[in-house]
């Protein structure tokens, strides 16, 4: 990897080292002061190189910063604009252990970067991820490119209980015009939950 982008991680890396841990929230990376010379690097980077250059501790890498990006997701983004660099790095995010990366890789697989069968098929494994925010972008993703498993996985995703699971699968199953819709939406006023109850009401009027 070049060496400016390979600092500008370490740097990160190290100033999260003195990050309290007990102080972190869900944003807590935002604090970090020098993101904008670690995105035009990164930028110039993947502009500037193939992704064959990468050894395996690289890619580590960039799918480590892509995960600590998970506010703004600049990174993800380019990316995104990249297909052919967002496809050499997703088989490794398939199985890794950064949930704030597999979850920005699925909303992307959502936006047909790939062709259908290669973006169907990562998403059934992310659907399956035992995060459940993976998951649940997933199982919207799967929606947003039309795959015929996505009805089947609603109806499984309702029957988790989970209380996030349950309201993407009403959105989903509206996003695909299903024909269920109507018996989940009912299904939703006898759960009883406030934002189950909400978001089943704002789909009617919708």
């Amino acid at each position: 990897m070049e060496i400016l982008l390979n600092n500008e991680i370490i740097k990160f890396k190290r100033w999260s080292l003195s990050y309290p841990t007990e102080t972190r929230s869900g944003e807590w990376e935002c604090d970090y002061n020098h993101w904008n010379d670690l995105y035009a690097v990164f930028t110039n980077f993947i502009e500037s190189n193939s992704p064959e250059v990468l050894k395996e501790h690289d890619i580590e890498n960039i799918i480590y910063i892509v995960a600590r990006d998970n506010e703004m997701e600049v990174l993800i983004s380019d990316l995104a604009e990249k297909p052919y660099w967002f496809k050499a790095i997703l088989p490794r995010v398939l199985e890794c252990d950064e949930p704030d990366a597999k979850w920005q890789f699925s909303v992307v697989l959502g936006d047909n970067v790939l062709p259908f069968m290669e973006s169907e098929a990562s998403l059934l494994k992310l659907v399956d991820d035992e995060n459940e925010y993976v998951s649940r972008r997933a199982l919207q993703s799967l929606g947003r490119i039309g795959s015929s498993k996505t009805e089947s996985l609603c109806e499984r995703a309702w029957e988790t209980n989970h209380e996030y699971q349950r309201i993407m699968a009403l959105w989903v199953l509206k996003e695909i015009h299903s024909q269920k819709l109507e018996r989940y939406l009912s299904l939703a006023k006898e759960d009883g939950r406030r934002y189950i109850v909400s978001n089943a009401n704002e789909i009617k009027n919708a």
